[in-house]
Parts: C-alpha cells; sequence; structure tokens
C-alpha cells in the first residue's frame, strides 16, 4: 500500500471519531461517476482497497434548512467522505457520511450505506439504508432529537461506454421512520422512489454528474416529490477537484394541508478523490 492510500486510511479514521464518537433532512447518496476505479475485490486480494473521496462545500445560496423537522436557518456547510470497496468482481459496497452546519455548529449527520450486487452486466440488485440525525436540536415535532432513516431494496439497469454512464433505477422503501411525502411532512409515506443518474467525463477533466428521483406513494405514479442535483467536476489534479453545482427538492403535486413548497441550493467546494 502506497504512502497516499495510508495517509488517506488514517484520514478516515480521524474524521469518523471526530464526527460520531462525541455526539454518538433527508439523506441520499451522492452521485459521482468514476469510469476507471483500479478494481482490487477484497475476494482475490485478500485486503480492503479504498477508492472514495473526501468533500466539503458551501450551500450558498441555499433555502435547505438545517433539522430534520425542516426547521432551522439555513444549510450552509457540509462535509463528509464517500468509500467504495469492490468485495467481489461484481459486489460492490458503498458508504457515505455527510455533516451538516449552519455556519455557527454542526446541526445534523447523515449516513448511506447500499450493496450493489451486479446479476448480469446491465441489471444490478441494490440493497441500502439511510438515515439522518439532528445533534442537539429538540424537535418541536415530538421534543428529542428528530431522525429519518429507511431501508430498501430494488434494481438498477447501468450502462457506460468509456466515459459515459446512465442508469435508470427503481426501489421499494421497506420501512419509513417519521417520513411524509410533502414538504410540510404532511401525505402519505412514500414507498417507491425512481430516476435516473447520468455521469460524463470530457478530456478526463471535467465531469458532469446528474441524478434526479422521485418519490411515490403507488408505483409509476407521477409522485409526491422530486429531488435533482447537478455537479461540475474539475481535475486540477489527480487528487484535487473543484466542485459546483446545485439542488432542487420540490413538491410535485400540493400537500391534503394546502402547501406547495421547494427548496433549492447551489454549492461551490472542492473534493479530494483517493
Amino acid at each position: 500500500m502506497n504512502i497516499k492510500k495510508r495517509i488517506c486510511i488514517v484520514f478516515f479514521f480521524l474524521l469518523f471519531s471526530c464526527f460520531i464518537i462525541p455526539d454518538s433532512v433527508y439523506s441520499y447518496v451522492l452521485f459521482i461517476y468514476r469510469p476507471y476505479l483500479e478494481k482490487r475485490p477484497v475476494s482475490r486480494e485478500k485486503k480492503v482497497t479504498l477508492h472514495g473521496e473526501f468533500f466539503g462545500h458551501l450551500q450558498l445560496p441555499s433555502t435547505f434548512p438545517s433539522y430534520n423537522d425542516l426547521s432551522g436557518k439555513e444549510d450552509r456547510w457540509n462535509y463528509g467522505f464517500r468509500n467504495i470497496i469492490f468485495i467481489t468482481e461484481n459486489t460492490v459496497f458503498l458508504a457515505q457520511l455527510v455533516t451538516h452546519d449552519d455556519n455557527h455548529s454542526r446541526t445534523k449527520f447523515d449516513w448511506h450505506f447500499s450493496l450493489r450486487q451486479f446479476l448480469s452486466r446491465n441489471l444490478v440488485l441494490i440493497i441500502g439504508h439511510d438515515s439522518n440525525h439532528d445533534l442537539d436540536h429538540r424537535s418541536a415535532i415530538n421534543q428529542s432529537r428528530y431522525y429519518v432513516n429507511r431501508n430498501y431494496i430494488g434494481l438498477g439497469l447501468p450502462s457506460k461506454k468509456g466515459d459515459f454512464y446512465i442508469e435508470p433505477f427503481l426501489w421499494y422503501l421497506l420501512e419509513n421512520t417519521k417520513q411524509r411525502g410533502h414538504l410540510d411532512l404532511s401525505g402519505d409515506s412514500p414507498r417507491y422512489e425512481y430516476g435516473l443518474r447520468v455521469g460524463r467525463w470530457f478530456e478526463d477533466r471535467v465531469g458532469l454528474h446528474f441524478q434526479i428521483f422521485y418519490q411515490t406513494e403507488k408505483l409509476f405514479s407521477r409522485g409526491q416529490t422530486h429531488i435533482a442535483d447537478l455537479i461540475v467536476r474539475i481535475r486540477l489534479l489527480d487528487w484535487l477537484e473543484l466542485s459546483a453545482g446545485g439542488g432542487i427538492w420540490k413538491d410535485i403535486k400540493t400537500s391534503p394541508s394546502g402547501s406547495k413548497q421547494k427548496f433549492y441550493k447551489l454549492t461551490w467546494g472542492v473534493a479530494i478523490p483517493f
């Protein structure tokens, strides 16, 4: 293992300790397409090789709220990491941590874990878990630290050619805790999510990464809300990228309480891939 990977692993555990040990809106995986990751499966190499990135970005302007009950100041800073481990040639494990800051204090953190099992070249089984936890904030909903988690299982149809990647996906939400379909926290609990991910690198220096997905209580209905993200990466060095983009989280239909809300953000930051 070279010195760069040793430093990344040490930094990973330091970051984990800083964020999780002292403290014991919505969480979803950050989509970044990396077309040329070197596969070193644990099953073959008999050791764990990490791929991924550390990232940090400023959200400005942003109307995304700080807390899971959709209250508080605007979410201003995000820091985190994502790791990819090839367990076998066709089995991939992904983990992601995102922390949130309102420009004065850390407000919450999000975890994402997923297992992707390729059934064929263009068909993948996806099993995942998302959770996000407020830190010291006491929610007006239940006077405690409000959290949301969910487990899901579904399928993706990935297709890639060189620097281009596209994947439609659909999954079923097995569990929803304190989650509702509309941004005013009313409506039915979503049971399905379906969407699309698209990634493209140009000259191995500029990357475009887009995802959109819909939440719905009925299969293939128009849905209650949708979330979309576009991230642009400019590779300055092999280990340093500039990051810019934006996101929107929006009600599609008017909620039972009569509101139709949306949140938006622009993001600016850096990423350190490894």
